[in-house]
């Protein structure tokens, strides 16, 4: 029997153009339910509108204020004044209040969908901090109107959290873990009596106070994925250009390394997983079609370099004239004359440290520096943009090793460098071996870490502190090295703060990846609504798949 559905995706308020791209998670979910006899709509609430919704104009006009202000102090190398920090915070809260008058309205707007199509149950996807914090608030007054109605919850933050998230609410009848194209379609057996829980893998639930979770299960074969659905009946987010249309691509799946901060083995599996070539190229053929775009991303954490190769391939011969992002690898030497050919623009690759030292002993990333140096120029000499991620600073990271890092930044000059604080995701190799690491928690680190919100109003120094300290670092501490490794790339030129993301989107729309990095700052800083729509109409009208060619 066929079931009625909701896909829900809050994420807060948007904070960069990139995340106004739509998602194919719950696209590809709508897919699999709909190949099964299923029906389903997406809800998306990362739009351009739910900006405008959240920062009403008197408080973008502050805003706007501010920024300018502080521009003035970073430009001149001054400090922020103590009234200027005080008014950073006191903005920090209206914008935080007007969010939160806009949850309810979102939870009626949902209760009025779900209305509408009798449905049986509503899938959340959940992200870390703001944009979990609102769902469960959205859940609650759901559940509150619609008590018979299964509540489920999957998505990035629930393979980080797992049992956890039950210890802070109870709200979700369901979490799924893992992959769930197939499990929502069990899931839809379940709601209508044909299915018990315990036959469902990858779930997560509560039975008489207990929590139980089933065994992970992962797709085989990612050939038998249903094409992920678009359409503006099933996903009417996109119409209107309420999204930016950079569209994710799912080619592989799973990653044979260990890296020992990461999850994606676990989550994933720890051997690749491939679509085939000709149907990667189909989908995008078929996508950039039906979307009427020319602008992709590889979304594969670990794409296997025969894989591309293949793909690229496959592009050239069929002169589709799109481009493309996607992950690049350190390891292998990859023929980038012939991805920068296949209209590769940008590769993102996880160089994480310069240090061969931090390499083997934090990272286990089984990788030489030179291997990485090699790989960074040779994207460069072949003109794809070039972005290294960094941890900084890493465990056991120190003056010697963070200047190594530099020096190899320096060297191999990467078009764009991306820096993380090291964080700690549950179930990783860190967390599970803190104490070799030198992770500190503190009691609460479990719930503070599940709401850890980013405060990008306010200089990274007036955060919120992580509930964890590193061989005794502070999160201040851990901070101010970041930043200091930050300030040093900048004055060598290189810039920092922008990702393949953006800089894909810059190359589309001919603008320098700086003034890039600065508009997009800009605006999402002070919430002006008008530039963003402006800027997601252009990129949008220029990246159409007629003015291509």
């Amino acid at each position: 029997m066929p079931t009625n559905s909701i896909l829900v995706n809050f994420n807060g308020c948007p904070s960069s153009l990139d995340s106004l791209m739509p998602d194919n998670g719950l696209a590809n979910l709508a897919g699999s339910l709909l190949e099964s006899g299923h029906h389903t709509i997406i809800m998306d609430f990362c739009t351009v509108n739910i900006i405008r919704r959240m920062i009403p104009e008197e408080l973008q006009i502050d805003l706007e204020e501010i920024y300018n202000e502080s521009i003035k102090v970073l430009v001149s190398g001054g400090q922020f004044t103590k009234s200027m920090l005080d008014h950073l915070v006191a903005l920090d809260k209206r914008l935080e209040q007007s969010k939160s008058l806009e949850l309810p309205k979102i939870a009626e707007e949902i209760i009025n969908q779900a209305l509408n199509i009798d449905a049986d149950f509503i899938g959340f996807k959940l992200w870390t901090g703001e944009g979990f914090e609102g769902s469960v608030k959205i859940a609650e007054i759901i559940k509150s109107r619609l008590p018979e109605v299964k509540i489920i919850a999957g998505g990035p933050h629930v393979d980080w959290f797992m049992k956890n998230i039950f210890n802070y609410t109870d709200i979700f009848d369901i979490l799924v873990y893992g992959e769930g194209e197939e499990v929502i379609k069990l899931i839809a057996n379940y709601v209508k009596g044909n299915q018990s829980l315990d036959e469902i893998p990858n779930i997560i639930y509560k039975k008489n106070g207990n929590i139980y979770k089933t065994p992970k299960q992962i797709l085989p074969d990612l050939n038998i994925l249903a094409d992920p659905i678009y359409d503006e009946k099933i996903y009417p987010a996109i119409v209107g250009d309420q999204k930016i249309k950079f569209i994710m691509i799912d080619e592989s799946r799973g990653c044979p390394n260990q890296c020992y901060f990461c999850i994606h083995p676990q989550k994933s599996g720890n051997r690749w997983r491939i679509r085939d070539y000709e149907r990667i190229v189909d989908l995008i053929e078929k996508l950039s079609r039906e979307l009427n775009t020319s602008i992709f991303r590889l979304s594969g954490s670990n794409t296997p370099p025969d894989l591309r190769r293949d793909i690229s391939n496959e592009l050239i011969k069929r002169n589709l004239g799109i481009s493309y992002a996607g992950f690049g690898h350190v390891r292998s030497d990859e023929d980038y004359d012939l991805l920068k050919l296949s209209g590769c623009v940008s590769l993102a690759f996880g160089v994480e440290s310069g240090s061969q030292k931090i390499l083997d002993q934090d990272i286990n990333k089984r990788v030489k520096v030179d291997q990485i140096i090699r790989a960074l120029t040779g994207c460069k000499r072949a003109g794809i943009l070039a972005v290294a991620s960094i941890i900084a600073p890493c465990p056991h990271d120190t003056e010697e090793t963070l200047k190594e890092t530099l020096d190899l930044l320096i060297q191999t000059r990467p078009d764009a460098v991306t820096i993380q604080l090291p964080g700690l995701t549950p179930n990783a190799f860190w967390y599970e071996h803190k104490e070799q690491f030198g992770f500190e928690l503190d009691a609460d680190c479990m719930e503070r870490s599940m709401l850890y919100k980013i405060k990008l109003l306010l200089p990274p120094m007036m955060w919120e502190k992580l509930p964890y300290k590193i061989n005794g670092k502070s999160s201040h501490e851990l901070t101010k090295m970041a930043q200091d490794l930050s300030s040093e790339l900048e004055k060598h030129g290189i810039l920092t703060g922008i990702g393949d993301f953006l800089l894909l989107i810059s190359n589309s729309m001919k603008i320098p990846a700086l003034e890039m990095r600065n508009i997009n700052r800009r605006m999402f800083f002070t919430g002006d609504f008008n530039t963003i729509q402006n800027m997601v109409l252009s990129f949008n009208d220029l990246t159409k798949r007629l003015n291509r060619g």
